[in-house]
């Protein structure tokens, strides 16, 4: 609770609370008023013990963050003000609710509505924890907590919060392969400030406790997609509070959030969510739905390396449900389960078709006008787009085992053999079964003899061609096709970063990696970028805000 020292005629000292609602500013007018009520009516030093007062009062305030509380239909939340400059603030509201936490006997489950609080939601500090998952051991200095208490959203309003603003509102949605990654690593503060928007990141369970599917109907998985779900109608139906407009909302993400962006257009039950989509670097395609077989190796993994063995599924999953959040997440290593020796885009832990969120095959389903998931995909407007160097992938997805195997080094360049004798056929066999006459056709089109820096670059390019480029250009085809009613975009970006996202690029990559131009839209504090830009990329980022913002904003 705050307080104002109050001084009577009769120079008696008094305490007047005030409740954590009111806004810091009302105290200082409050303080102003009192100081020139007093000093008219007080001697010296009376005045000089007032003033002494207030300045203590003043110093217990200064290092305390300005705040707001507003009324959302959920119940009432806390912002906190954040000045980016002398004529730019925000106003962020971190670690909001928006279901009941999936622990107990919600775990591997629909996520539950939250239902309306009484106390005041929202923390001072900057993000909230993360979902559960792998520590991935990397040496940086975001680290948040993991917890299964993380259906959280977090919000930036630009300016000042007022209901009847109608801002246009940009739901972000993170990437991470279905496996890791937290809103609290895309801080929404500029893209909010700088386009006049209202932007929104929140967090979806990961790994097993998002994707578990038993092939039973005792855990069919999908529970991450239903929690994006819950996230989007939980801002539809509470963002007018903070001064949005719940019939103006995009939502956008990259990678496998570009990724699930492209499911949520496909859902008809979201009809009416949102309104807009931008699919950056990642739709629906034949590599994110997990094949029976995949899900199998999964479930035998799991009784291999927990104490849940057996071999009724119910008990199965009553035995899963129980153990220690930590045993959950050490229960399957995706990374551990790949093949090190051959190359392969199997998809162990993400989305599957349950029979009842997914029903079939989304990446052929969108192109048929009759289906419903095609006819709501063709009802809001839609960007996708990709990075000119999406196969820096290719580098960040090689094995020691592999390289060792084919005698190779991937910063020393990708051979034209490693190509065409290991990736082009894994890849084509993961997707379409054995066709070596599409191998053979493929290894002759990425195939170079202008030396090994352009071979490794056309290897590259395979691998970003085949898991991002053609599968957003048959996304958009799908959407595009006489479809007049609806806008349609698609975008390019190749200025590569001053600090490219994962490890170390070879000396041999060129371009705009995967991933790198999350910079321009957010400040990730995994990425410490902030010393390395020149104006060129703030300039960049303006323009890329621009744009996105005036999507978000029109169509």
């Amino acid at each position: 609770m705050r307080s104002v020292v109050f001084i009577d005629q009769q120079n008696e000292v008094y305490t007047l609370f005030q409740s954590p609602q009111v806004k810091l500013e009302q105290t200082k007018t409050l303080l102003y008023f009192t100081v020139n009520i007093v000093f008219s009516d007080m001697g010296l030093h009376s005045g000089i013990l007032l003033l002494t007062l207030l300045v203590a009062l003043g110093a217990c305030h200064a290092g305390e963050p300005k705040s707001v509380v507003i009324e959302t239909p959920s119940g009432p939340v806390r912002g906190y003000r954040e000045d980016l400059n002398e004529n730019l603030y925000v106003h962020r509201f971190i670690k909001i609710p928006y279901a009941e936490p999936p622990v107990g006997n919600l775990r591997f489950r629909k996520p539950n509505p939250i239902g309306k609080w009484s106390e005041v939601q929202g923390v001072p500090e900057k993000h909230g924890p993360a979902c559960m998952q792998q520590d991935l051991g990397l040496e940086v200095e975001f680290k948040p907590e993991h917890s299964e208490d993380c259906l959280h959203v977090n919000v930036y309003v630009p300016g000042e919060v007022a209901r009847g603003r109608r801002l246009a509102v940009m739901v972000y949605i993170y990437g991470g392969g279905f496996v890791f990654g937290c809103a609290g690593e895309y801080r929404g503060q500029r893209l909010a400030a700088h386009g006049d928007v209202i932007v929104v990141t929140f967090n979806y369970r990961l790994g097993l406790f998002g994707f578990l599917n038993l092939l039973d109907p005792v855990a069919k998985g999908n529970y991450g997609l239903w929690d994006q779900m819950m996230a989007i109608r939980w801002v539809h139906e509470n963002i007018e509070a903070f001064g949005g407009n719940p019939d103006s909302i995009t939502i956008f993400g990259e990678s496998a959030g570009g990724m699930s962006v492209h499911y949520q257009t496909l859902f008809p039950g979201n009809e009416g969510m949102f309104q807009k989509a931008i699919s950056m670097s990642g739709v629906v395609n034949r590599q994110v739905v997990t094949k029976d077989e995949n899900i199998e190796k999964v479930i035998k993994k799991i009784t291999e390396s927990t104490e849940c063995k057996m071999e009724d599924k119910a008990e199965l999953f009553d035995c899963l449900q129980n153990l220690p959040p930590a045993d959950v997440v050490a229960a399957v290593n995706v990374y551990d389960m790949m093949a090190p020796d051959n190359f392969t885009l199997e998809m162990l832990l993400g989305p599957s078709i349950d029979g009842e969120l997914v029903t079939s095959k989304l990446y052929d389903t969108m192109h048929d006008r009759n289906a419903p998931e095609s006819r709501f995909f063709r009802s809001v407007d839609f960007m996708a787009g990709t990075t000119n160097g999406e196969g820096s992938l290719l580098y960040f997805s090689i094995l020691p085992d592999f390289e060792a195997a084919l005698n190779f080094s991937h910063q020393d360049g990708i051979p034209q053999r490693a190509l065409c004798d290991a990736i082009i056929p894994g890849m084509i066999q993961d997707l379409y079964g054995s066709r070596p006459d599409l191998s053979e056709a493929l290894c002759q089109f990425y195939s170079s003899d202008e030396g090994n820096e352009v071979q490794s670059n056309q290897a590259a390019d395979f691998y970003g061609d085949s898991v991002m480029v053609a599968p957003t250009v048959s996304a958009l085809l799908a959407h595009s096709r006489d479809n007049a009613g609806r806008r349609t975009y698609s975008y390019l970006v190749s200025a590569p970063s001053p600090l490219p996202f994962g490890p170390p690029a070879p000396p041999w990559f060129k371009g705009c990696g995967h991933a790198d131009e999350l910079y321009l839209l957010f400040d990730m504090p995994d990425l410490p970028i902030q010393n390395l830009t020149e104006a060129k990329h703030e300039q960049l980022s303006s323009r890329i805000i621009r744009y996105f913002t005036n999507f978000a904003k029109t169509g």
